[in-house]
This record gives C-alpha cells, sequence and structure tokens, in this order.
C-alpha cells in the first residue's frame, strides 16, 4: 500500500474575471510549491472552490493539476458530489486523468443516516477501483463520524487513508494507533505540530499555497527532534493564519498569491473581493511571516 507522508497543498482554483479556469496561474502556484519541497496536491476541495464550480470545471482542473505536476508528485482529487452516482461518475474522470487517489466529502444537505454515508464510500472505492481517501470535515460538511465509524471504513481495502479537518486530536491519535496501514492526514494547519507528535505523518492543508516553506520546514524540524524550532515555524505560520481567518480563508489565500506575485483572481461568487485594507493587513502578514527569514 502506498505510503503517503509530506506536505500537500489543498491547492485554490485560480479565475478569470468570468469565472473560468486559468491554467497559467495555476501551473505558477504549482512550480512555486514544488519549489519548496511539498509531496502531493489535494485538488478541488474545499480551498478549491469545489461546489462552485461546474462538473466540466472539476475535471478541467485535475486534468490540469496532472498534466502540469507530471508525475513529479501525488496529486489527490475530491471527487465527492451530492449523489453516489455522481461521485463515481467524477472518480472515474479523475482516475483517467491520472491522478494518485480520489478523496470524497461526505454527501451533505440532506440528512442521511451513518449507514447511508458508509455505504456511500464502500460503493465509490468498489465502482472506481482507485484508491480512496476520507475527507472528515464536519465544519463544512455537517457530518459528523464517531471514530468507530471511521474504523469501519478503513477497514475496506479500497479506502487507504483519511483527511482529518477536525480539531478533534484524541480521535486522531486513536486513527492513527488503531489504522496503522491507513494513512491519517492532517487537515488544519494551525494543529500540524500537535497532529506530528501523536503520530501524523502527512498534512493536506489550505495555505500550503503561500507557506508551504514554513510548514515543510516545520516537518522536518520535528522529525530531526529540533521542537523548539517546530514550535517557532508552528507559531510563525499561525500568524498569517490567524490573519487569513480574520479576512476570509479562501478569498485571503488568492490575496496573498497576488501579493507574491501570482494573480489568481478572486473567489467565485457569492465571495466578494477584498477590499483595500484587507491587502494592507494581509501586507502586514507576510513581512511578520518572511520579515526577519524562517531559516
Amino acid at each position: 500500500m502506498k505510503q503517503f507522508e509530506g506536505i500537500y497543498p489543498a491547492i485554490i482554483t485560480p479565475i478569470d474575471e468570468d469565472e473560468e479556469i486559468n491554467e497559467k496561474a495555476l501551473a505558477q502556484v504549482i512550480e512555486k510549491t514544488i519549489g519548496q519541497g511539498v509531496s502531493g496536491f489535494y485538488v478541488s476541495g474545499s480551498t478549491g472552490e469545489s461546489f462552485l464550480l461546474r462538473d466540466e470545471q472539476r475535471v478541467q482542473l485535475i486534468k490540469a493539476v496532472c498534466a502540469i505536476v507530471d508525475g513529479r508528485c501525488d496529486v489527490i482529487a475530491n471527487i465527492g458530489t451530492f449523489s453516489t452516482r455522481a461521485s463515481i461518475k467524477m472518480a472515474n474522470a479523475a482516475a483517467e486523468c491520472g491522478v494518485t487517489a480520489i478523496s470524497a466529502v461526505p454527501p451533505f444537505y440532506f440528512s442521511y443516516s451513518k449507514r447511508e454515508i458508509v455505504q456511500y464510500y464502500f460503493d465509490i472505492a468498489e465502482a472506481s477501483g482507485m484508491p480512496v481517501i476520507l475527507y472528515n470535515i464536519p465544519k463544512m460538511s455537517g457530518v459528523s463520524f464517531g471514530t468507530e465509524e471511521l474504523v469501519e471504513l478503513l477497514a475496506h481495502d479500497g479506502i487507504v487513508g483519511v483527511k482529518q479537518t477536525t480539531m478533534d486530536l484524541m480521535q486522531t491519535e486513536a486513527l492513527v494507533r488503531t489504522c496503522r496501514d491507513k494513512a491519517v492526514f492532517n487537515g488544519h494547519d494551525e494543529i500540524l505540530l500537535p497532529a506530528l507528535s501523536v503520530g501524523v505523518r502527512a498534512s493536506i492543508g489550505s495555505t500550503f499555497s503561500i507557506m508551504a516553506d514554513v510548514f515543510v520546514q516545520l516537518k522536518k524540524a520535528f522529525d530531526a527532534g529540533d521542537m523548539e524550532r517546530a514550535r517557532y515555524l508552528q507559531g510563525k505560520g499561525n500568524g498569517m493564519i490567524r490573519t487569513l481567518l480574520e479576512i476570509g480563508i479562501f478569498p485571503a489565500i488568492k490575496g496573498v498569491l497576488k501579493l507574491q506575485g501570482i494573480d489568481c483572481g478572486n473567489c467565485i461568487k457569492p465571495f466578494q473581493p477584498l477590499r483595500p485594507e484587507d491587502y494592507q493587513k494581509l501586507e502586514k502578514a507576510l513581512v511578520d511571516l518572511y520579515g526577519g527569514g524562517i531559516t
């Protein structure tokens, strides 16, 4: 079974004024972060505004990322939709694009039973034949998985891991300990160091598109036993994250990329463009992050 380890940006989706995908900017973000030592990319997730994209745009995005990456690192695609059949169709399209693995947010809006949600994942794994990574993101999906339910899902041969976008480190630790042959990804950048301390080896994060170098070095420091440096880097990253959350994390990430020289456009409406005062806050946060260096 493939071993996932390292830093995986949950990549943004650059768009133009017509809300079409800007593949040139996408390539710039990918090349920047590959140069900073990332292990792969998570495509068409929350950060990528997946549920604001048309189906054909999601496929275009996945195909473009796979082409740009060209086998240099992993590509994990979120193929989750509102129905099992549509998710399987998206999974098959992602497989044709050449992804390493697929991931799926649980079906939401309707109040499905846990039995129905478990079967949703089993159906995707069995129909697609692709390695599946669960997407545990209760704040966005409204679906709260119990640890026993996740362990049941992870026992399936086709389900190879879980993205834990939750602050429940007790659950994360239990999954690492109980499901030793499965990948448990941290999903909140602001707690990467605590997640590493309970045995997590990989992290998928929204902010890695703008500061992957900080978190790549954080993990290296942790692996080397340099806890003082690891704590310092977590604090550096968290300073930026506080500003992103204050402004609105997804539009703010695109704002930082613009300040870094990569114009990824705005987020898809109804998200609103950033204001001048937002850019001022982001400029200050960038100075605080990199002004004194991170080495």
